[in-house]
C-alpha cells in the first residue's frame, strides 16, 4: 500500500481502474467466505425482468433527504411504492415530515453527537500528512432495528448507512432476511474510506492507511475491515452497484468479490428534471438572460477537494483567453454559507448556495448552458444525472462512473483526469455547439431517457428483490 497524502485517480481511462491486480500478503488475514447455496451460480449475469410475488421491502438510509445518496434511495423508495409494492423507508435521521417515512434512530440533537463522537476516533492520526476527515469510522451506530421494523420485510435495502447510523455489527440482526446493499459509495467494503484515491488496501484487508498517515497494519481501517468481515459473514447480501466502475471496484474487493453484483444506474425523476425553456429558467431564478451559464455545484462543492474546483479553476484560467469567454458566467450552487467561492477573478460569478428546493434545482439545470462535473473520484454523480435530464450536456473528468452518463461528443466531453487545457475546450466546445442548435441539448435528454429513468431503474430493483427473495 502507498503511503503518503490521498491521491485520487489521475489515469485518463478509468472505467475498471478498481479491478487492478491484486496484491497478496502472507500476513493479512483472509476474508471469510460468504454463504452459498448450494446450484447457486457466483455471479449471475444479470436480473431476470420475469414477473414474480412482490415481496416487502424496508430500505435503511442514514437520512430521508441529507445529501444525494439519501435523496437517491428516497426517490428509489418512492418509485416503488408509485409501482404498487409493499415498501418502507426508516431514515437514521428523518427530517422529512411524511407518512411513508419512519425514524430508526434518536432525536436529530442525539444523531449530531454521536456522529461526532464517532469522527472523533481519527483525531490521534490528525497532523501525520494524511486526510483523516475522509475517514468514517465505524466504531458507534446510533440505530435501532427493531422487530417492528424488521419483522414485516421480505427483505432489505442498505443505501448510505455511515455517519454512525449502522455500525457493521448492528448488521447481524439482519440475519435471515436477504439483503441487497446499493452502493453509493465504497465505505461498505473498505475499513472506513468512501473513495480510496490510489490505495488498494481494500483488496487485501486494509491497515497502514495513507489518508491516515499511518505505517500500522493494524490501524483502525484494519479493525474496521475485521469488523466488517465478521459482521458480514453470517450475511446474504446481494450487491447493487449504480456504475460500472464501482461494479469493478466490488469484485476486486476481498469483502464483496465473492458475492452476487449486479449493476442498476441510479435512477432521475425525469417529470422534475426535465427540458424548460431556458429565458424562462433564467428570469425564474433572476440569472441573466443573455449570458452562457456555466454551471458547477455539488454537496460541499468549493470544500471538498474530491469535487474538483480547483481543478475547474486551472481549467478557467485557460478558458478565460478563449473568445468564448467574453460571454460566459460561471453559477455555483452547493458551497457552504460564509465560504469563499473562486472564480470571481475569471470570470463574472453568481454564487447561489446549498439549494435544498428540487423544483428550484431542477429549474437551475435547465437554465445553464453547461454543467461542469471536474470529479476527480465519484461513483454515479446525481448532478451529472439531473443535469443530463433537464438537457443540459456535461463536461466532465474522464473517471470513476463518469463514462456511464456522458457519451463523449454526443450529449456532453470526457477529458483526462486533471488535464485543465482538455477541460477548457471541452466547456467551448459545448457552448459553440449550444449556438449551433440544440442537436447536443437533444441528446443529454435522450441519454436521461435511455438510462436514467427512475421507473424503469426501480423495476430493475423490483425484479431484483423477488429474485433474492425466492432463493433466500
Amino acid at each position: 500500500m502507498r503511503r503518503g497524502r490521498w491521491t485520487p485517480p489521475t489515469c485518463a481511462r478509468s472505467r475498471t481502474g478498481c479491478a487492478a491486480a491484486r496484491r497478496t500478503s502472507p500476513s493479512v488475514p483472509k476474508p471469510p467466505r460468504p454463504p452459498r447455496r448450494a446450484g447457486t451460480p457466483e455471479r449471475p449475469r444479470g436480473v431476470s425482468m420475469i414477473p414474480s410475488p412482490t415481496p416487502r421491502v424496508l430500505h435503511l438510509a442514514q437520512s430521508d433527504s441529507e445529501g444525494g445518496a439519501n435523496r437517491a434511495a428516497l426517490r428509489l423508495h418512492r418509485a416503488l411504492l408509485a409501482a404498487g409494492m409493499d415498501s418502507r423507508f426508516a431514515a437514521g435521521r428523518r427530517r422529512l415530515d411524511a407518512p411513508d417515512i419512519v425514524a430508526a434512530g434518536p432525536s436529530l440533537r442525539r444523531t449530531d453527537l454521536a456522529a461526532y463522537a464517532n469522527a472523533a476516533t481519527v483525531k490521534p492520526f490528525r497532523g501525520r500528512g494524511g486526510a483523516p476527515g475522509l475517514i468514517t469510522p465505524a466504531a458507534l451506530g446510533y440505530g435501532r432495528l427493531g422487530p417492528d421494523l424488521l419483522d414485516a420485510a421480505d427483505v432489505v435495502c442498505l443505501h448510505w448507512i455511515a455517519g454512525a447510523f449502522l455500525a457493521p455489527r448492528q448488521l447481524r440482526a439482519l440475519r435471515g432476511k436477504p439483503l441487497v446493499w446499493r452502493l453509493s459509495d465504497l465505505w461498505p467494503f473498505t475499513g472506513g474510506c468512501h473513495y480510496p484515491g490510489d490505495c488498494h488496501g481494500y483488496e487485501r484487508a486494509c491497515g497502514a492507511c495513507p489518508m491516515l498517515g499511518s505505517r500500522w497494519a493494524w490501524d483502525i481501517t484494519r479493525h474496521g475491515w475485521r469488523t466488517r468481515a465478521r459482521a458480514y459473514r453470517a450475511l446474504d447480501i446481494t450487491v447493487a452497484a449504480p456504475s460500472r466502475w464501482i461494479a469493478a471496484c466490488a469484485r476486486a474487493s476481498s469483502l464483496f468479490r465473492d458475492r452476487r453484483i449486479e449493476v442498476i444506474p441510479t435512477g432521475i425523476d425525469l417529470s422534475r428534471y426535465r427540458p424548460r425553456d431556458r429565458r424562462e429558467a433564467r428570469a425564474a431564478l433572476g440569472l441573466p438572460p443573455d449570458r452562457d451559464l456555466i454551471l458547477f455545484g455539488a454537496l460541499a462543492s468549493t470544500d471538498d477537494p474530491r469535487k474538483g474546483c480547483a481543478e475547474l479553476m486551472a481549467a478557467l484560467d485557460r478558458f478565460a483567453d478563449r473568445p468564448e469567454a467574453a460571454s460566459a458566467t460561471l453559477v455555483v450552487f452547493g458551497n457552504r454559507p460564509g465560504a469563499p467561492v473562486p472564480g470571481g477573478d475569471r470570470l463574472p460569478l453568481i454564487a447561489l448556495g446549498h439549494i435544498s428546493d428540487e423544483d428550484r434545482l431542477a429549474t437551475l439545470y435547465a437554465a445553464a448552458d453547461v454543467l461542469v462535473a471536474p470529479f476527480l473520484e465519484d461513483n454515479l454523480p446525481n448532478v451529472a444525472l439531473e443535469a443530463l435530464a433537464a438537457g443540459t450536456p456535461v463536461a466532465a473528468f474522464d473517471i470513476g462512473g463518469m463514462p456511464d452518463i456522458v457519451d463523449d461528443g454526443v450529449c456532453g466531453r470526457l477529458v483526462p483526469a486533471r488535464d485543465a487545457e482538455a477541460l477548457a475546450g471541452a466547456i467551448a466546445w459545448i457552448l459553440d455547439a449550444g449556438r449551433r442548435g440544440d442537436a447536443v441539448r437533444r441528446a443529454a435528454r435522450a441519454k436521461a431517457e435511455q438510462r436514467f429513468d427512475i421507473a424503469a431503474c426501480a423495476h430493475q430493483y423490483r425484479a431484483l428483490f423477488s429474485q433474492v427473495v425466492q432463493t433466500a
